[in-house]
């Protein structure tokens, strides 16, 4: 198995004031050639721009311009919001800043990434098969004494493979809450943000579960699921489900609130969403396509009643 080599966060800096150079529309012909024989001195800074762009695709397919006006007099309850939420819509330099700023190093140094939208399955060197959600990050860690993936970012479900009795390396997943560990197992783990717990679900076997600040573990069984963070765990909860269905682009619900709903439709589609407090806890139940997200939205609106408000592409303003 290949990983992508570490590169010097000096390098990505730079790599990133290069970006927001480019974009800013007055990089001079000296700036462009300049440009030009920096990403030659060294491969290290040709691989930071690839990775620094590839990063900032998701920010390429936001509208350039957004009619504040129009959205504030259309709906005053959204001012504050919209202004302190979507001001980076408006500049393609502020938009690569903001993920200079805040979305650096580790995610453009992933071993393994996936789009927003994209659900994406890999063999891993022990036969392990891993399945990313939309928008998700990881790194492998892998040697004679231990399986460590470290989810950086988003959704994975992970089949474990049979290790040889002789040789048998513990299979652990690392998150910012803390651990968990595979007991031979069908399993998922999603990186909440942004309060950074992490929510576990066991399929098959089961799961210890070791959050950074317990010395003690907690045994997660097979229909069960559970959240936690670096201090403790949740209520344990029997798990509705017997299988990950977003893994086949599929969301299945039962009895949750909409604005859940619309959390988890918005991991697989661009953009951003703004519920009215009247709509948030209307209970939804149902079946949605997490690869036709305007369509599940569209079903969402005829079977709740609900209105629909699009301020542009890529803004969702939902009322009853």
């Amino acid at each position: 198995m290949t990983t992508k080599q570490s590169i010097d966060p000096t390098i990505l800096e730079k790599a990133a004031d290069w970006l927001v150079l480019l974009h800013s529309g007055e990089m001079t012909e000296q700036q462009q050639l300049e440009f030009q024989q920096w990403q030659q001195q060294h491969p290290d800074h040709r691989i930071a721009i690839e990775r620094a762009t590839r990063f900032n695709k998701n920010f390429a397919n936001l509208p350039n311009t957004l009619n504040i006006n129009q959205l504030l007099n259309s709906k005053t309850t959204l001012q504050h919001t919209i202004l302190k939420k979507f001001i980076w819509i408006l500049s393609p330099v502020v938009a690569t800043w903001l993920a200079y700023q805040y979305l650096p190093w580790q995610l453009w140094q992933a071993d393994l990434s996936s789009k927003t939208g994209e659900v994406k399955s890999i063999t891993l060197e022990d036969g392990s098969s891993l399945t990313l959600g939309s928008n998700s990050y990881v790194n492998l860690h892998f040697n004679d004494t231990v399986r460590e993936i470290e989810l950086i970012q988003g959704e994975i479900y992970i089949e474990t493979a049979k290790q040889p009795p002789k040789h048998k390396r513990p299979f652990i997943v690392e998150t910012q809450s803390g651990a968990i560990q595979a007991l031979g197992t069908r399993f998922s783990v999603q990186q909440n943000k942004p309060s950074s717990s992490t929510l576990v679900h066991v399929f098959q076997h089961a799961v210890a579960i070791a959050p950074d600040q317990q010395t003690h573990r907690t045994i997660l069984q097979q229909g069960e699921m559970a959240q936690f963070d670096q201090d403790h765990i949740q209520k344990v909860e029997k798990l509705q489900q017997t299988q990950p269905y977003w893994t086949q682009h599929i969301l299945v619900v039962e009895n949750k609130p909409l604005d859940q709903v619309l959390t988890e439709i918005y991991r697989y589609r661009h953009g951003q969403y703004f519920i009215d407090e009247a709509a948030k806890s209307i209970k939804v139940s149902g079946v949605f396509s997490l690869r036709n997200t305007q369509q599940s939205i569209e079903t969402l609106a005829q079977t709740y009643d609900l209105k629909l408000n699009y301020y542009s592409d890529y803004v969702l303003y939902v009322s009853k």
